[in-house]
């Protein structure tokens, strides 16, 4: 490791969890960020001043004006633009020391293999019950670790899935019967800061995974920045779920 990012990393490095190892470990990771609205914007900055090695960004959309009060990547001069494309330049004029990839794409079962095939975790920051459940089956087929959040109004939940380990749940297990695309928090009432904290916390679950230093049994967080209070609990494998109960 350079001296430059032993100055830069100082901080993690003093952490007796991380040290030199960790935080090289983490520079040698590959993290694959599907969404860059409210959640992705926070977990992306904190992951590349974290020093994840290689960022892979997806999203279709485009700046818009009513996006800048919780999307924190971006600013009024970026409203119009590709998502994707100013996201990566910021990312990268924040860590030089990182590699950024962008693609100006939407995952669906078609193209998902080849978006996400270099990307060794993957956090779900997308904004729709659809995208997270192609995602899901993915990651469990892949033995991917899937970190995925969502927030609407002022309530937030964090799951963190672990596939390589044969108990594990999926998202799948919970929202079975959700189907429905009208229920995209696209178009939802979102409290600004809530959506920094859960992706916050998203990008604090992901480091964890990588330096394999999160050893909770809870792999669910709910957050109510109404009340200020935090629940969290494990959820178990559903017998009867479609996408992993044969594992």
């Amino acid at each position: 490791m350079k001296h430059d990012e032993l100055m830069r990393y100082s901080r993690h490095i003093m952490l007796p969890e991380i040290d030199i190892a960790g935080q090289e470990k983490l520079s040698n990771s590959s993290i694959g960020i599907v969404g860059l609205g409210g959640l992705g914007s926070p977990c992306s900055i904190y992951l590349a001043a974290s020093g994840i090695g290689k960022m892979n960004l997806f999203d279709d959309d485009y700046v818009e004006l009513s996006n800048l009060n919780r999307q924190i990547i971006y600013d009024s001069s970026d409203v119009g633009a590709k998502k994707t494309l100013v996201a990566k330049k910021r990312l990268i004029s924040l860590n030089e020391n990182i590699v950024c990839d962008s693609f100006f794409e939407r995952i669906n079962k078609k193209n998902i293999n080849e978006l996400l095939k270099n990307s060794d975790f993957i956090v779900d920051c997308s904004d729709n019950f659809e995208t997270r459940k192609i995602i899901n089956e993915y990651c469990f087929k892949n033995d991917k670790d899937l970190i995925s959040g969502a927030c609407i109004g002022w309530k937030g939940q964090i799951f963190n899935f672990n596939f390589s380990s044969f108990n594990s749940p999926c998202y799948e297990c919970l929202f079975e019967e959700i189907e429905d695309e009208d229920l995209s928090c696209r178009e939802s009432s979102i409290f600004s800061p809530l959506a920094g904290l859960i992706g916050t916390f998203l990008a604090i679950e992901t480091i964890k995974n990588i330096l394999e230093i999160n050893n909770s049994e809870e792999n669910f967080i709910e957050i109510d920045s109404l009340t200020n209070e935090i629940q969290k609990r494990t959820i178990k494998k559903n017998p009867f779920c479609k996408i992993c109960k044969n594992k």
